[in-house]
């Protein structure tokens, strides 16, 4: 797994709004009482962490890979939080259309609360792909929800010409590619055996077996995954921890994997090629330390070389 770089210093936030929004954090988790989180340096670089979104460019090789999907480009966005979301539609959309992606993902919670349901069209109106718009729902997509709601919630999604998968998959027969939506694992509204249950009665040919690109916001959902396959999984929910100190693992991750110490970044587990994107937004307190934002690009190629990363 290609090394990670750390994040530069900068930018400012008084230190006063800082430890104000730092202390509701702390109450709900008390092992940061004990972390040196304090003096200028550190609140500077909160803000600078929080602000800068890094593009995450990964070349993905893969012996059986169709033909058609050579050189494809998948975008995944994560954890957009909007109801706290400070980096802007206009830098999110740049970020994205400037590397042209031929299919667009989101791996869950892009809102709270019923308060944010108008805050998808700014967001997402402007983001396209020629094969498709996905996106996966997580943990606080259903917080505050009443099933109506989510209905209204899931119209609007389609409205902006994004699909949610909840436990199905779609297949592009032009790129021989099964899009897997797996629904919420950190809720239990994973429903793996139902969401490949197309895949199964499809019966693919084994000379030419389909990429299956299978998408969750938690990796919880892995060990039914890994039962029936992917070529790749995207996921989020952990944030990378979302405020971490150098050197130090995250003291919170919420998921089985995260615990074990993956909680960011690409690694292959139980023979899944897996990647937990660390999100954009922020959540319980808008800021990050140590774990800037990202957007995630995966392109696909045919061979047997290892993953090859670049940020900027």
């Amino acid at each position: 797994m290609p090394k990670k770089s750390t994040p530069p210093l900068s930018q400012t936030i008084s230190r006063r709004g800082f430890f104000r929004r730092v202390g509701g954090f702390i109450a709900n988790h008390w092992l940061l009482a004990s972390l040196p989180v304090a003096g200028t340096g550190v609140v500077g670089w909160a803000q600078h962490d929080t602000l800068k979104l890094k593009l995450h460019n990964w070349d993905l090789y893969y012996p059986t890979l169709p033909m058609a999907l050579e050189g494809k480009t998948i975008c995944q966005l994560s954890d957009l939080h909007l109801e706290s979301l400070r980096i802007s539609p206009k830098r999110i959309r740049q970020g994205v259309m400037d590397q042209k992606p031929d299919l667009l993902v989101i791996t869950g919670d892009i809102i709270s609360t019923r308060t944010d349901l108008d805050k998808l069209e700014p967001y997402l109106s402007g983001l396209t792909a020629p094969y498709g718009n996905y996106v996966v729902l997580g943990n606080n997509d259903y917080s505050h929800l009443s099933r109506t709601l989510l209905k209204r919630y899931l119209r609007e999604f389609e409205s902006l010409g994004w699909t949610p998968l909840i436990n199905e998959a779609l297949f592009h027969p032009n790129l021989n590619l099964w899009v897997i939506g797996i629904d919420d694992p950190a809720t239990a509204h994973d429903d793996v055996d139902l969401a490949y249950q197309n895949l199964v009665s499809a019966q693919p040919s084994p000379t030419n077996p389909p990429f299956r690109l299978a998408l969750a916001h938690s990796t919880d959902c892995l060990d039914d995954v890994a039962k029936h396959g992917a070529e790749l999984l995207l996921t989020g929910h952990t944030h990378g921890g979302q405020i971490r100190l150098p050197g130090m693992k995250p003291l919170i991750t919420n998921t089985y994997l995260g615990d074990l110490g993956f909680y960011e970044g690409y690694h292959i587990i139980n023979n899944v090629p897996l990647y937990i994107n660390t999100g954009i937004g922020e959540s319980m307190i808008p800021l990050r330390l140590n774990v800037p934002p990202e957007i995630a690009f995966f392109t696909l190629h045919k061979g047997n070389e290892p993953p090859r990363h670049r940020t900027r």
